[in-house]
């Protein structure tokens, strides 16, 4: 039996002997492959006016209330490709989008560019060098820039001359998405309304007559009060306009303003205008009602036009209380 065991044990062995090959021959080979993916240029799929919080679009624009433009940018490399998205804002006096109007510089009566360098936290305006134009860094978004399309958020107010819009005239946004290789896709969205805005600072914090007689009339000596000083703003045509409270009160009894410059008893009346010229004058009326004193302002500057000549005329009925009386004065700007 032990025999027959070690005999079989030799001839596997030597059958596995025979099998093992005399060299290896080669089975498999192996070749480097490659291909580039060409630089895509980036498409501006929409471009769209917002209120500020993105919830409605806008038709119009009220300068110093902020607003956002949706740029909807997509781009076959991913938006990491991106270098830049910017935005162009501007005004066209004959309301006909034409790409050779776009303007490549800012200012602050005609034009904003809001510039994005992507994947930066840069948000940047360039309306004049001097301006109230603003960006609202903190509410600009810029999308997942790993995918192939996303929307770039620019929020912004425009500046207080910005100028408003009178038909044909509009404004319109022109966008850009620029990539590394320098290649752009653009697109726009025309025809927005710019609203009428004014402003006035008054630099006069009282004007006050003294001690005047009952009976006193606007010529007589010591009834104008004149060097009234205000700077207007305004981003279109503007009344300049005056207005008093109906009553001024004393201690012990009020006075009452007649607008008709025809005071009686315990009344008054002013005249107004922005010379110290009695003949140009107008009757002031009672609060919340103004009387226009200059209806020839136009588009100021970002820095307003300053009138230091207002002038107001005091007339009293009689009798009148031997009393001081006080009363406030409203200065305003109006659409003109």
């Amino acid at each position: 039996m032990k025999r027959l065991i070690s005999s079989v044990v030799t001839l596997v062995l030597v059958a596995s002997l025979v099998a093992v090959p005399a060299a290896l021959a080669q089975t498999s080979g192996q070749a480097t492959g490659n291909f580039t993916i060409l630089s895509a240029s980036p498409t501006v799929t929409a471009v769209a006016l917002y209120n500020a919080n993105g919830t409605a679009t806008e038709t119009a624009m009220t300068p110093q209330v902020e607003y956002k433009i949706n740029v909807t940018v997509g781009d076959a490399n991913t938006l990491n490709d991106l270098d830049w998205v910017n935005v162009t804002l501007f005004y066209d006096a004959d309301g006909s989008y034409d790409p050779l109007d776009v303007p490549t510089s800012g200012n602050n009566q005609t034009a904003a560019l809001l510039s994005h360098p992507v994947n930066t936290s840069t948000w940047s305006i360039a309306a004049g060098t001097t301006t109230t134009w603003s960006v609202v860094t903190g509410n600009c978004t810029e999308p997942t820039l790993t995918a192939s399309s996303g929307t770039f958020e620019f929020n912004f107010k425009p500046g207080n001359v910005s100028t408003e819009t009178i038909a044909p005239a509009k404004w319109h946004i022109y966008a850009i998405a620029t990539d590394d290789t320098n290649l752009t896709g653009d697109s726009y969205e025309a025809n927005k309304d710019m609203n009428w805005y004014g402003a006035i600072t008054l630099y006069t914090a009282s004007v006050s007559w003294g001690a005047v007689a009952p009976g006193l009339d606007f010529a007589d000596p010591g009834a104008n009060k004149t060097g009234i000083n205000a700077t207007y703003i305004a981003n279109g045509d503007y009344n300049e306009t005056v207005a008093a409270s109906g009553t001024w009160t004393g201690a012990l009894i009020d006075a009452t303003l007649n607008a008709t410059a025809s005071p009686l008893q315990q009344e008054f009346s002013l005249k107004a205008d922005d010379t110290a010229v009695l003949g140009n004058a107008v009757n002031v009326t009672a609060s919340p009602t103004y009387v226009v004193i200059d209806d020839t302002g136009a588009q100021t500057l970002e820095e307003g036009n300053n009138v230091n000549t207002n002038t107001l005329w005091l007339k009293l009925g009689t009798p009148f209380v031997n009393e001081t009386y006080t009363g406030s004065i409203y200065y305003a700007v109006a659409n003109g």
